[in-house]
């Protein structure tokens, strides 16, 4: 894959790793994904108390740990305020037998003697996930969480650039981040790095004029908001700096049926 320019096929992502079949966001989500051959997988980084990085979708690990159990009484479940230690030593796997969010346990996808493998899996480093990566020749999207109210506001991205580039991968990342803040910062820090432009909620008044802005190579917006026209308006945008040269990825519903190739983002290819 090459992230600069535009795929010849609709290119199919495991969303935090394959988690409709595992739990997401860890290293066994990841190696099932690379099994049934989608073409790269997604993750969110986030910071440890101590100020590394690790892979975790929500600002607390409520949801996806044991931490209330194993830390109970604490005051804050946020993943920032706690250390990395105290990250790895909880149990990342176990709570998705008793929660099937996609209702894949019950349609007998999944049998026993994998649920149980699930149990205690732990918490990956940002590092640990790109050596995953890296080492299967495969490709990965990072999702640098807003940290404008956490701590690393204004390290996340030369930190998750620096390991990036330590591991040799700028050419198997692409960046992306509701916070487009540091989408400037990945351009100028590291213009080789390929970005793209998450966005929720509310629909830019002129998409392709705004990945132009940030100079992204793709546009990532929930399903949702995506507009009739929009997608060829920015196939038609002839800046080498806009998603016209590169990929457009529609984010499904939260609704959408969840098929566990497919729960995630699907790409529309350019021409």
């Amino acid at each position: 894959i090459d992230f600069h320019t535009c795929p010849p096929d609709p290119l199919v992502v495991a969303h935090r790793g394959a988690r409709g079949h595992a739990p997401e966001n860890t290293l066994t989500a990841a190696a099932l994904g690379y099994a049934v051959q989608a073409d790269l997988w997604e993750l969110d980084a986030n910071y440890t108390k101590d100020g590394k990085l690790v892979v975790m979708h929500d600002d607390t690990l409520t949801r996806t740990t044991d931490v209330e159990t194993a830390f109970p009484g604490r005051p804050s479940y946020r993943v920032c305020d706690f250390t990395l230690d105290e990250i790895k030593s909880l149990d990342a796997g176990s709570w998705y037998a008793g929660r099937d969010q996609f209702g894949r346990i019950a349609a007998g996808e999944i049998d026993d003697d994998t649920l149980k493998r699930f149990d205690g899996l732990t918490v990956p480093t940002l590092e640990e996930a790109l050596a995953f990566t890296r080492d299967n020749g495969w490709y990965v999207n990072v999702e640098i969480k807003n940290h404008a109210h956490l701590i690393g506001h204004e390290t996340v991205t030369k930190d998750v650039l620096d390991l990036t580039r330590r591991l040799d991968m700028v050419d198997q990342v692409i960046i992306s981040s509701f916070q487009h803040r540091y989408l400037e910062e990945c351009r100028a820090l590291c213009p080789e790095m390929a970005t793209g432009a998450l966005v929720e909620h509310i629909r830019p008044r002129d998409p392709a004029a705004l990945c132009r802005r940030l100079q992204v190579n793709a546009y990532h917006p929930d399903q949702r908001i995506l507009a009739p026209g929009d997608l060829a308006a920015l196939r038609d945008a002839d800046s080498p700096s806009t998603c016209g040269q590169s990929t457009t990825w529609a984010k499904p519903s939260r609704a959408a049926p969840p098929c566990w190739r497919r729960n995630t983002w699907t790409s529309t290819a350019c021409p």
